[in-house]
């Protein structure tokens, strides 16, 4: 428990720092083309005016905004540098004291036929960016980035929780997240999304976007938002080669490599990768409790334990390719394919009391295969109607398969360590599982923008998607050396899910401080169960609202509305998939409803602080993973339930703090006071509690070409359902150092400095359950056990080795929907 403790006081101490450092100055501007365009990402140094020595640098917003902080008085110059344009440099001008702040307003770069040789300053971008759809986090400029994957990187990220024990996303502590993948829903159960993100490298991610007041462009699925993970895109100019390779270790081993290729020209861009990935890892929970189970027949108490030992493998390819038929024409297409194979034994120990029964000791082990391959791959076109309008076709396709049998053998003992078989006949000597499912989509997506002139543009679109999917599984029953399929178990489900939608945005500026964002999205969804009575359909409209005020140069407000929908995934609706405790049945529920949620945000930012408060009401909240019985009262069922209700009022902060010219702290955190209703308890109960979390990220520039970065975060205690939950939190660790002449950096990371990932929870904390359960218990992360090492090596090859043209990186910026 030491470490629990620590951890929440390592990071409040570090904010309480935050208020005891004085402000630093502030170097500010505007860069421009000679057209007066905003110059996004170009690289902005502070050099002493004496000898031009480097003391600091930044690189301009998407508006071509730049804000450089200082601490040191003195004489100084700016130099502008982008790929493209001829360098800029200001006449030197004097910083009086350390908290004196200058404006060299607006500055004009003037393009340039030939190529800088070199970037003098590769600037990092900042790890954090405000949007007035949310945020983007800017992976790649964190050092724990490199080596680990998709799964990891996402936890480290302001805002996001991921549920270890039930394989689900919130974001600002809300539930109801869709996650998408270049602007492409990842239309799979949630578990299978995490299996994927789990063998995906991090490598290859340019940026995640966390949209919490998405446009009516994006599907209204996500109640609390949408996670987009954007890839690399490659080159426009030149080819390049890179490589990495990572290995690591924490209880066993892992590694990983990938190598992708970029290309290049005026017509053509084509990228193509090959990673692989190994983890060998061990997970799993402890605990004990009391019940009076009908199925046992009289009151029980148990110790009980589950670990599992996971060896995953997983190979992931990917191609990209974009052609320019002519000047207003382009088509492209890409394909991504994973393929995953995971062995998984899990140890399970059960001691078992029954009241009028002998004590008795039970011992399973369960060794399953789970083989999965998911292909997505995707046309687009794209024509520019006109100089004002521009049109999108895109077609995509997803074809996933997973195949998992499982085999449990069983043993019991008595309180002398002796073999015996207890009474009760649902005590059986093994089990064996199968379970096979299958999903195909395909999707239609029409776009038209038109701009009207500098202020008012709009846009409409069409989506049309159709999905069918299947599943077949069933438990076996070991019976006096007979295998006799166990009726609980048995499933053979089909589901035929069809969505088309409309939507129509008008974006326009009002004088010169205020733009309106308003949207309406309409979306006829219907889905097809082969065991329920009746299909599932909803048919809404989708509004949102956004509101920019420009209240000076650096300051904004944003006042956002929207309205959104947590539909059930496939997997929460079917029935009977498994069971791996003889006194409890693991189901879906065909009764499940959507969540519909309606948001109101407002929100304040200044040079990358913000602050906003939120109100936020939902209406059927889907929790996972709650603890009910039967109708005729005589089994555990863990299924998904929906929640009457969920109300909260939140307060979310991000503030970056350059403390110094070689080192930046970035401090986000999430306040929120909640209150929720659950009918699907013995007897209906609310509850109104405070939720906070918190995430740090810390930055700092060594002598020779290296950096050090500590990040964490840290939940506070919450609740979820019927069930509450302990806080809990990490802390990592990351030294990077680059070579010269291009040759590569090296990377060490240490996850979990103080092997703190593990989760308290307290089964019927909220309110009393079925049965009368009353149960705690602890999961345990791998890095609970031991700390995961990792050093990774990563380079690039090619005459493009380290740069990219100012149309890609603007281009990096564009979101794809």
């Amino acid at each position: 428990m030491e470490n629990d403790k620590t951890m929440p006081l390592v990071i409040i101490a570090i904010i309480l720092v935050l208020g005891f450092i004085k402000a630093n100055g502030q170097v500010q501007g505007t860069v421009v083309d000679t057209e007066n365009r905003p110059v996004p990402f170009a690289n902005v140094l502070l050099l002493k005016a004496s000898d031009g020595t480097l003391v600091t640098g930044t690189i301009t917003e998407e508006n071509g905004e730049f804000l450089v902080e200082h601490s040191n008085p003195g004489r100084y110059i700016v130099r502008v540098v982008n790929l493209g344009y001829s360098d800029y440099q200001t006449e030197a001008f004097a910083l009086e004291s350390p908290s004196a702040s200058v404006s060299l307003g607006t500055l004009v770069l003037e393009e340039s036929i030939s190529q800088l040789d070199e970037v003098v300053l590769e600037a990092k971008r900042n790890w954090v960016q405000n949007t007035p759809e949310g945020r983007v986090i800017n992976v790649q400029s964190s050092i724990l980035t490199k080596g680990s994957n998709a799964l990891q990187l996402l936890e480290r990220l302001p805002g996001v929780i991921l549920d270890h024990r039930d394989n689900q996303f919130s974001l600002n502590g809300q539930s109801g997240v869709t996650v998408l993948m270049n602007g492409r829903r990842v239309t799979m159960p949630m578990e299978d999304v995490m299996s994927l993100l789990e063998s995906t490298l991090a490598d290859n991610i340019e940026k995640v976007e966390l949209l919490t007041s998405p446009s009516a462009q994006y599907d209204a699925d996500g109640g609390a938002g949408i996670i987009n993970i954007v890839f690399k895109k490659g080159l426009d100019q030149g080819s390049q080669w890179n490589f990495s390779g990572s290995l690591g270790y924490g209880y066993w081993e892992k590694s990983s490599s990938s190598l992708n290729y970029s290309y290049g020209k005026e017509t053509l861009r084509l990228n193509a990768g090959y990673s692989w990935f190994h983890d060998h890892g061990k997970n799993g929970f402890e605990g004990s409790g009391s019940s009076f189970q009908p199925i046992l027949g009289a009151p029980s108490q148990a110790v009980f334990s589950t670990y599992f030992n996971n060896n995953n493998n997983t190979h992931n390819i990917n191609f990209g390719l974009g052609y320019q038929l002519s000047t207003n024409v382009e088509i492209g297409g890409e394909f991504i394919w994973n393929l995953a194979n995971n062995l998984s034994i899990s140890d399970v120990n059960n001691k078992r009391h029954i009241e009028g029964q002998d004590f008795f000791r039970s011992h399973l082990v369960t060794r399953g295969t789970s083989n999965k391959s998911n292909a997505i791959s995707s046309l687009y076109l794209k024509t520019d109607v006109s100089e004002r309008s521009d049109f999108m076709v895109d077609i995509s396709y997803l074809d996933f398969k997973n195949d998992n049998p499982a085999t449990t053998v069983s043993q019991y003992f008595n309180e002398d360590g002796e073999i015996f078989q207890p009474e009760n006949e649902i005590f059986t000597d093994g089990t064996r599982g199968f379970s096979e499912s299958t999903i195909h989509l395909g999707v239609l997506k029409l776009d038209y923008t038109h701009e009207f002139n500098e202020k008012v543009d709009m846009g409409f679109g069409f989506k049309g998607s159709y999905a069918n999917n299947s599943n077949n599984s069933k438990v076996e029953t070991n019976v006096d050396g007979f295998w006799e399929v166990d009726p609980r178990s048995q499933s053979i489900i089909t589901s035929d899910e069809k969505l088309w939608a409309l939507y129509a945005q008008f974006n326009m500026g009002i004088g010169q401080n205020s733009k309106l964002r308003t949207g309406v999205r309409y979306e006829d969804w219907e889905r097809t169960l082969s065991n329920a009575e009746e299909d599932f359909s909803i048919r809404q409209f989708f509004p949102s609202v956004t509101y920019q005020y420009q209240l000076s140069e650096n300051d904004q407000l944003n006042l956002n509305y929207n309205r959104r929908i947590s539909r059930p995934s496939y997997s929460d609706l079917v029935t009977s998939l498994y069971y791996n405790d003889p006194t409890a049945i693991f189901t879906g529920n065909p009764l499940l409803r959507p969540g519909i949620t309606n948001s109101l945000q407002m929100e304040y930012a200044r040079n990358g602080f913000s602050a906003g408060i939120s109100l936020q009401k939902e209406i059927d909240p889907i929790i996972r993973y709650q603890l009910t019985t039967t109708p005729q009262n005589d089994i555990l069922v863990v299924s998904p339930q929906n929640a009457d209700y969920q109300k909260s009022i939140g307060l979310y902060l991000n503030i970056p703090w350059q403390w110094s010219a070689w080192g930046k702290l970035n401090v986000s955190s999430t306040s929120a006071i909640r209150d929720y209703r659950i009918s699907y308890s013995p007897d209906p109960a609310e509850k109104t509690y405070f939720y906070q979390s918190l995430n740090f990220n810390q930055t700092v520039v060594l002598p020779w070409e290296m950096d050090m970065e500590f990040s964490g975060w840290y939940n506070f205690d919450h609740y979820n359902g019927t069930n509450f939950t302990k806080g809990f939190g990490v802390l990592n660790f990351g030294l990077s150092k680059a070579f010269k002449n291009n040759w590569g950096t090296l990377q060490f990371s240490i996850s979990d400095v103080f092997k703190s990932m593990k989760i308290d929870s307290h089964l019927s904390g909220m309110t009393p359950i079925v049965f009368d359960i009353d149960t705690n218990s602890t999961y345990r992360d791998e890095s609970a056990f031991t700390r995961i090492f990792r050093i990774t090596y990563s380079r690039s090859f090619g005459g493009a080795s380290g740069k990219k043209s100012r149309d890609l990186e603007k281009e990096e910026f564009n979101r794809i929907n």
